[in-house]
């Protein structure tokens, strides 16, 4: 028992200290087991976790003990059964201490009570505990109606027969500890996401309940939560950026989906850049009797939004005609302090092609990038999307696919579905040899070496035969400028360097410096034949290196 409570002790903490996904995958995935000779076991669910808990929580849980008095207690970890182990633990009867669970009180008379008012101002998240047991607030507000309404006799819970209690409190921690293992499994057996109504063009599943937030993306998140609870108000606008596939869409219409749920009357305009663009040549063409609607429909469609949510915008880039329309928009949502939510492919100061008034005006909020996730976040994007699903496949094989696929979430989740349907098309069990046969093609191309601008730079200067610390150097000779700016454009092109880092990467240069050199190249290609196929025949080098 004495290790049940210490245990206890430090789920707890962990929960408090570590992020969700960290918390979900790994701590989650482990039990207590003996407590003997100053030795604890701790039983994980397979090898992945014992290794990701021995690298990365073991000081936790031994700093933790220490706090509880055990200063040479020795971790044992092992692989083992946990449901088997909780059940056991379900067995056993601790003396449990009393100790209050409830973090915050209100005291509100009974007879002034507004029970319908009361409801849609809590809402269904906060939990009540009464014997140990969660109960949803709203049924304990049902139990608070006036006597003279209800006819049968109800148990006293502790409470005062003139008051309610408010709990407040969105992450209970139980004091007994058996309860307290069983629940976190429960809780991973039984995960229901919120799906939201289909509504302003918005991906019903694209919502903050759905979104698995990671060290990857963890202020981007804390962000859209804050600008969907403020429109308008709090950082606005609203300039997100990450390379394909790593949630930016999913973010962007959750703020959506989250503004809509507090104001249903809102106006909420989400499109993307292509879109923008489309409509807005719709509207020139009705000038000649062509066009679907006027350029007065148009500009009423953007311009009278409460909220815009505009997806890749840099497909505007290069397009004149649009960028100017573009740019009243934004000036009209801004002053009349409509919220403005964008996304890109890259940050502001990146963009070569867009007009210095515009990418003046993307910086004049807040920017948050996303990064691509970690593989306790992969491992918690794939769960979910099990669960959410009602899928079979165990966490061994999500294991190994989140291991396997780092690149972004929209092809790890393309992997994750390619083994379901390859299982369900063949009637075979989802095992890790499945899946690897199943993607042997995928994994293959994964062993590849990663690109990276030391190699760019190496391939160019063996090409032009001349040496990187003389391209890297403060040489302008057109010997040198040439393949300078040919290795700045490729490593733009083909890696997720930053401008400031390819500067630093030649030699301190500033940003300014290589985005002249990129603007130069991208101008000179389509119209330079020499140019354009020795760019060809680097990037074949390239990919035979690699």
């Amino acid at each position: 028992m004495q290790a049940i409570n210490l245990w206890n002790k430090v789920l707890i903490r962990a929960q408090q200290e570590l992020s969700e996904a960290n918390y979900q995958t790994i701590m989650l995935q482990t039990v207590v087991g003996d407590m003997t000779d100053n030795k604890l076991e701790i039983i994980c669910a397979n090898t992945f976790v014992k290794m990701r808990f021995e690298k990365l929580f073991k000081d936790l849980v031994i700093s933790t003990l220490k706090n509880e008095g055990h200063q040479n207690v020795t971790l044992i970890t092992i692989v083992g059964d946990i449901k088997a182990t909780l059940e056991q633990l379900q067995n056993i009867q601790p003396e449990i201490k009393e100790e209050k669970t409830i973090t915050q009180t209100q005291h509100v008379p009974k007879q002034n009570i507004d029970i319908t008012a009361l409801k849609n101002t809590i809402g269904t998240m906060p939990f009540k505990h009464i014997d140990n047991t969660p109960q949803r607030l709203n049924t304990f507000i049902e139990d608070a109606t006036p006597q003279e309404e209800k006819e049968e006799e109800k148990e006293d819970d502790g409470t005062q027969n003139n008051e309610v209690v408010i709990v407040d409190n969105t992450r209970p921690i139980q004091t007994n500890a058996v309860e307290q293992l069983t629940h976190n499994y429960a809780v991973r057996q039984n995960v229901k996401p919120l799906i939201a109504p289909r509504t302003n063009n918005l991906n019903p599943n694209y919502t903050f309940e759905n979104f698995i937030m990671g060290a990857n993306n963890q202020l981007a998140f804390s962000i859209a939560q804050a600008v969907a609870e403020n429109p308008g108000i709090t950082y606005n606008p609203f300039f997100i950026y990450s390379g394909v596939g790593l949630g930016k869409t999913h973010l962007m219409q959750s703020i959506g989906h989250k503004i809509a749920q507090n104001n249903p009357e809102i106006k909420i305009m989400y499109c993307t850049g292509e879109s923008f663009m489309n409509d807005f040549i719709e509207a020139i063409k009705s000038q000649r009797g062509a066009g679907k609607y006027t350029s007065k429909d148009f500009r009423n469609k953007y311009r009278k939004a409460d909220v815009l949510l505009i997806d890749d915008i840099q497909f505007i880039a290069g397009k004149e005609a649009t960028q100017d329309e573009f740019f009243h928009t934004f000036n009209a949502l801004q002053m009349a302090q409509k919220q403005i939510v964008i996304t890109s492919d890259r940050p502001p100061q990146e963009f070569t092609n867009i007009e210095d008034r515009i990418r003046s005006r993307f910086g004049s909020g807040i920017t948050a990038d996303m990064q691509k996730p970690d593989i306790e976040t992969r491992i918690a994007i794939l769960r979910s999307k099990r669960d959410r699903d009602g899928g079979n496949m165990s966490n061994d094989v999500i294991d190994v696919l989140a291991e396997h696929i780092s690149s972004n979430v929209r092809e790890l989740e393309g992997a994750y579905l390619q083994v379901i349907m390859s299982a369900r098309s063949t009637h075979s069990p989802i095992t890790i040899e499945f899946a690897k046969t199943v993607l042997q093609d995928t994994l293959k191309a994964k062993r590849k070496k990663p690109l990276t601008i030391n190699t760019i730079l190496k391939t160019v200067c063996t090409y032009f035969d001349v040496t990187m610390g003389d391209v890297k150097g403060k040489r302008r000779t057109q010997v040198l400028v040439v393949p300078r700016q040919i290795a700045m454009y490729l490593m733009h092109s083909l890696t997720e360097t930053p401008f400031t880092s390819i500067g630093d990467f030649f030699g301190g240069r500033d940003h300014t410096t290589v985005i002249h050199g990129v603007r130069k190249i991208e101008e000179e290609i389509n119209q330079n034949g020499k140019l354009r196929e020795d760019i060809i025949k680097i990037k074949d080098l390239l990919n035979a290196e690699v």
